[in-house]
């Protein structure tokens, strides 16, 4: 037996959920999904944070980290540091199909257009996630809707129609200087190099810079393309469907507060 859900249909649990602490809807998503629900980590300040409290918590989670083939030697250090020092999590490496030398001679430096770059980031980004389609019901990730345009109205569970799962925003109510108090207390939070050289967000090294403090937090993000934001991984990033529902096995309708 399956349910359908919707975002409507979410709108009580949510509202439950957007009073508690980033470790209370981690904890809900654990003990909810069990060993149907991965952390989404890019390697980047919030998330590594994430991943910390998963872990000195006792909750065991997948962690899945896409490896574009073109990330910071310091990200991949990040992640194998990750790895070996937090035991209750199991890393998780995906990779697209090609090398990127491969990409380029057979499709050119897509990067360089706007058109180009959406390929690209779904060839090496997207194209691995869905490779993992069926595995998981839920991803938990480290989006804020402090980050501003399409992620100012997240909640707390939102749909993925195209990987069939929930999306489930620990920090959706953080800022960014919420988390210096928990990594100060916290010394053994691994925390990419790239943070500290003005890197603010990090992707890939051909389309990620540092960051002046007079800009917005995402400006070094593909600062050749001119309105470019996103990659594309995150389904709030992209234009939504009003009718959009995720199917999933009905043990979940309890926990999610859903009606029969």
């Amino acid at each position: 037996m399956t349910v359908r859900i919707t975002r409507q249909a979410l709108l009580p649990i949510n509202t439950r959920l957007e009073k508690c602490s980033p470790l209370e809807i981690l904890r809900f998503a654990h003990a909810t999904f069990g060993d149907r629900v991965a952390i989404l980590c890019g390697m980047q300040r919030a998330g590594t944070a994430l991943c910390h409290m998963a872990d000195r918590a006792g909750l065991g989670f997948d962690v899945i980290f896409v490896d574009t083939g073109v990330m910071h030697q310091e990200t991949l250090q990040t992640r194998d540091l990750l790895s070996r020092t937090h035991p209750r999590l199991r890393l998780i490496t995906l990779s697209p199909a090609r090398s990127f030398a491969q990409q380029t001679a057979e499709d050119g430096l897509l990067y360089l257009s706007r058109g180009g770059q959406e390929r690209c980031c779904d060839m090496r980004k997207s194209e691995p996630l869905r490779g993992v389609r069926g595995r998981y019901d839920a991803f938990v990730s480290a989006l804020r809707r402090d980050e501003g345009g399409a992620r100012a109205k997240i909640n707390v569970l939102e749909l993925d129609p195209e990987m069939g799962v929930l999306r489930v925003h620990p920090f959706v109510n953080l800022a960014p200087t919420d988390l210096d108090p928990y990594i100060a207390a916290h010394p053994d939070v691994v925390v990419n190099p790239l943070h500290a050289m003005g890197f603010l967000t990090i992707g890939c090294f051909p389309c990620t810079t540092p960051v002046r403090d007079d800009e917005p937090e995402r400006a070094g993000r593909w600062r050749h393309l001119a309105g470019v934001d996103y990659c594309g991984i995150n389904p709030t990033d992209r234009a939504g469907v009003d009718d959009a529902f995720v199917t999933l096995d009905d043990r979940y309708g309890s926990p999610l507060g859903l009606v029969p």
